[in-house]
């Protein structure tokens, strides 16, 4: 019959050996300086996240100023010119900047006009009835629809074919 062992032994059945208390003030100070070391670190990477937040619009902005600046530049020719070739040419080249910036972020337009429908990229807002055209064709797009890195940002709102169904005659007897 083996004899049981307490907790308060070692292998051998002789009692454990105490920690000096010099030793265990020691690690306990350890413990408690990489515990206030948690804490600090915990703190430091909530204040370094909020600020990431807060800032993180910072290189957006700074990239659409010059959009900004040829949208004002626009503005003032408005008021003193009176040739819309030049106004439509301005237009034209903010129009292709915002279109650069966008793509640059990752933006793409959702492909409509021709494409069949897709419940997941498109919203059908208005319907053609039409017979002579494949069905659930995206014949119109009434707002574009844009992609954000692959993922939708918003759904692009079309009008599509759907073929006329005819409706059986009732007869009157």
């Amino acid at each position: 019959m083996q004899a049981e062992k307490k907790p308060d032994s070692n292998s051998d059945g002789k009692p454990a050996a105490f920690v000096p208390r010099e030793e265990y003030d020691a690690l306990y100070a350890k413990y408690l300086h990489a515990h206030a070391d948690f804490e600090n670190m915990k703190k430091r990477h909530e204040r370094e996240r909020l600020d990431l937040l807060r800032y993180a619009k910072e290189e957006f902005i700074a990239e659409f100023m010059p959009i900004l600046d040829s949208m004002e530049m626009a503005s003032r020719h408005i008021d003193s010119s009176s040739d819309s070739k030049a106004l439509k040419e301005g237009m034209s080249m903010i129009d292709t900047q915002v279109k650069k910036f966008l793509k640059d972020l990752g933006v793409e337009k959702v492909k409509t006009a021709g494409e069949k429908f897709d419940p997941h990229l498109h919203e059908a807002v208005e319907v053609l009835e039409a017979d002579d055209k494949e069905e659930n064709l995206i014949v119109e797009e009434l707002k574009a629809g844009y992609k954000l890195n692959g993922r939708l940002l918003r759904p692009a709102a079309v009008k599509i074919v759907k073929h006329v169904e005819e409706k059986p005659e009732t007869s009157n007897q």
